[in-house]
């Protein structure tokens, strides 16, 4: 791409972030459909299903749920909406026709959701009662979230941490309800196929640059490792990322790791399979974040059996504990990223994990691999027991008490805090 195709391009997002903060989210109207009395609701989950990512994975899980717990359930999948191409396939039976959906959960962050709703329809909009799934990472909220706010009939969010920050701007009902993550099937052998031995120290990591690379903070885990592993040692880190095209992030992370044979940088679209093969394959799974509206690859490690090293802070602290991970200390900091979901929080802050305390708890578990079997033996138990604890339908019949009677809810919210 040309210089100048360059800049016309970021202009032209950049035009558009404005025009859907200032302008398109305030033409959304709220609907005023009450939350349908029945046991279970006919529901339309909205998100994108045929993505490869970790918005996309919520959608999936939640449909699949649902419909475990005998909700009749409708997919719509919106990568069309955003010109985007399917990346997975997803089979989904939709006998639900659009008059008999009673409830639309968006799997779909605030900036996602005017484009959606717009073309959706606003009529349609208006004609069910409306839940937003929103995962945040920092204690403020943007000012296009506190926006968004105006229009969800309630909103529910994968962690006690995120659930906490946004009931702060909003009078709607804001519950937790965990991604219902599963094990699922993983590819054998994977060690093999990247070239790994099998009675290697192995430590996997996996990330997208397209998250914010500052956030996800791989930088500091490869910190740790070099701080501690030598070329001679049998220990070897695997960066699993995807979206790194010719990003000066990537730039960054590959001049860190050059010259280091045993840290592994690998930035493709892999299957879930092949993912979860990694993951499973890994005697830790590490995860020096700054901050996590979930940990949607910390929880799948944790089913798989796969103990975590982990920040402890922000959304992963509903269900990494003392006993079942190894948990690093941390400083807050004021929030330094480029990305545009961050721009504007001037005062947010984040969490910087102590790469010397990771560094040190590595090389205790690498020279002592009975402290890692301590951790094997509840991480899956106690990672399944969260999602027990907070599923849909816990939310759904606590949507109804509140709703039931209750015409207060209805009415447009005011936030709280700006």
């Amino acid at each position: 791409m040309s210089v100048m195709k360059k800049i016309l391009s970021q202009f032209i997002r950049t035009s558009y972030r404005v025009l859907r903060a200032r302008v398109l989210q305030q033409l959304i109207p709220q609907s005023r459909v009450a939350f349908p009395a029945q046991k279970k609701p006919v529901i339309e989950v909205i998100g994108f299903f045929q993505s490869i990512s970790g918005i996309g994975e919520s959608a999936r899980l939640c449909a699949q749920q649902l419909a475990a717990d005998g909700y009749p359930v409708k997919c719509t999948s919106v990568e069309s909406f955003f010109r985007k191409p399917a990346e997975m396939e997803w089979n989904w039976a939709n006998t639900i026709h659009d008059d008999q959906v009673q409830c639309r959960i968006y799997h779909l962050n605030p900036p996602m959701l005017p484009t959606v709703i717009l073309q959706m329809g606003i009529k349609k909009f208006k004609q069910t009662y409306n839940i937003g799934y929103w995962a945040w990472e920092l204690e403020l909220i943007p000012t296009e979230w506190i926006k968004a706010t105006r229009y969800m009939n309630a909103i529910f969010t994968p962690s006690e941490f995120t659930t906490n920050v946004i009931q702060c701007y909003t009078k709607a009902p804001v519950l937790t309800v965990t991604h219902p993550v599963v094990a699922g099937q993983a590819t054998a052998n994977k060690r093999a196929a990247l070239g790994i031995p099998e009675d290697a120290f192995l430590i996997a990591n996996i990330f997208s640059f397209g998250s914010a690379m500052e956030r996800k903070n791989p930088v500091a885990l490869v910190n740790a490792f070099k701080q501690v592993f030598k070329e001679t040692d049998n220990a070897h880190l695997v960066l699993k990322a995807n979206a790194g095209d010719e990003s000066p992030e990537k730039k960054q992370l590959l001049e860190l790791i050059a010259g280091h044979s045993k840290i592994h940088l690998i930035d493709q679209q892999w299957s879930r399979a092949d993912i979860l093969g990694l993951i499973q394959c890994a005697s830790v799974y590490a995860s020096l974040h700054r901050s996590e509206g979930f940990g949607l690859t910390i929880a799948e490690a944790m089913l798989l059996g796969t103990p975590t090293l982990v920040t402890a802070w922000s959304g992963n602290m509903d269900f990494n504990t003392e006993e079942n991970s190894f948990l690093i200390p941390f400083t807050q900091v004021p929030v330094n990223s480029p990305h545009p979901e961050f721009k504007g929080l001037t005062n947010a802050q984040w969490a910087e994990a102590n790469s010397d305390e990771a560094a040190t708890i590595l090389k205790a578990i690498y020279t002592h691999p009975e402290l890692i079997a301590q951790k094997k033996v509840c991480c899956a138990q106690q990672m399944q027991a969260c999602i027990n604890n907070h599923k849909y339908q816990h939310a759904l019949d606590k949507l109804t008490v509140l709703e039931t009677g209750n015409n207060e809810s209805l009415k447009t919210p005011e936030p709280i805090r700006l």
